[in-house]
């Protein structure tokens, strides 16, 4: 016999079973396979059991597709945000994944396209490739995701440290371009002794990128600080002389869809130097906020360091740009506002 609850349905549970008198819920585990395998709404409940629901917001395109039965089942609009590498990955290197969750992305795509009341790109770029992969463009709208620049902010110059480091926060693969970093910055690295090379982060090529800075000669000058607290995150860039991204298309074709470090950095009064990759041209204003160079070219990258490393003031005038772009177009306050406007939109399409 098969019991539910209200607690039980809010956490997403399985049934919970009612076995000699006790109750008891499914394994984790089982709970996560069998939803990763069936998408089944029954596995949160009876629907007329839920508190009033006004529609569902999938992140992701694979979590769209996981969502679109219990959408269908609660009878509400659902609405997917696409965040890059749901839309830049190459299908070829998708079907090659052994993840249960890509193979019924994948399958259950061209039903997402043509049933979901919404589909919302965390950048013009990944707009273009919602486009691309057929998504109607009347029911495609970039948003912006917003930074809280109450949050992250400059620092008085007299609360600042006078340590002089580049700041690196991404993960250790190969979309973000470290290899092409650790290259850049040995190639300056002579001409500013007093400049280290800060990087945060951990992944599977790790231990390759501190062989390479070992190999570069520049291990003493690189702290691979390894995954650190968002406030700790936050406190280095509020430090920081300059804040790179690196990032370079990824074998399977992966890229980034903005790049939301930058918008932090920048409004901290942090410049930039990143690549012309992606989404990153909309975070970054070239010589206005910060300085692009292009993917894998790390001579241009390490200029472009030089160009900030060099030149305090340069260096203070693009960070102060960067604050007030980041305040203008990315403002959580403000972005939260328009995302309702997107949700009230969407209801109203649809008499919700």
């Amino acid at each position: 016999m098969i019991t539910r609850s209200l607690v039980d349905e809010a956490q997403s549970t399985l049934p919970v079973y009612a076995l000699d008198g006790r109750r008891r819920t499914a394994p984790a585990r089982f709970r996560r396979a069998m939803y990763s395998l069936t998408a089944a709404p029954r596995l949160f409940g009876r629907s007329d059991s839920f508190p009033a629901v006004g529609l569902l917001h999938a992140h992701f395109g694979p979590d769209g597709t996981y969502a679109m039965p219990l959408a269908a089942a609660l009878h509400v609009p659902l609405i997917t945000t696409f965040h890059g590498w749901d839309v830049t990955v190459r299908t070829t290197a998708m079907l090659a994944s052994p993840n249960p969750t890509i193979a019924r992305y994948l399958l259950r795509r061209a039903a997402l396209r043509r049933t979901g009341a919404a589909f919302i790109a965390v950048s013009d770029y990944v707009r273009d490739r919602l486009l691309v992969l057929g998504f109607p463009p009347e029911r495609v709208v970039r948003h912006y995701i917003g930074v809280d620049t109450t949050r992250f902010t400059p620092l008085p110059a007299s609360a600042r440290t006078t340590d002089r480091y580049v700041l690196s926060v991404a993960r250790h693969a190969g979309k973000k371009g470290l290899d092409t970093l650790l290259r850049a910055f040995a190639l300056v690295a002579p001409r500013f002794p007093d400049v280290r090379l800060v990087q945060v982060g951990r992944g599977p090529h790790t231990a390759e990128l501190k062989a390479l800075a070992s190999d570069l000669g520049i291990a003493e000058r690189v702290e691979f600080a390894g995954a650190q607290p968002y406030d700790r995150v936050r406190d280095l860039m509020q430090n920081a002389t300059a804040v790179a991204l690196t990032s370079q298309t990824a074998v399977d074709g992966d890229q980034e869809a903005l790049g939301m470090v930058l918008n932090e950095a920048s409004a901290c009064g942090i410049p930039i130097v990143a690549t012309r990759h992606g989404g990153i041209p909309e975070a970054v204003i070239d010589r206005e906020t910060g300085l692009l160079a292009p993917e894998r070219d790390a001579p241009a990258i390490g200029e472009a360091l030089a160009a900030l490393l060099g030149d305090p003031g340069y260096a203070a005038q693009l960070g102060r740009r960067g604050r007030e772009f980041v305040c203008d177009a990315f403002d959580l306050r403000a972005q939260t506002a328009a995302l309702e406007r997107i949700y009230d939109g969407v209801r109203g399409i649809t008499g919700g």
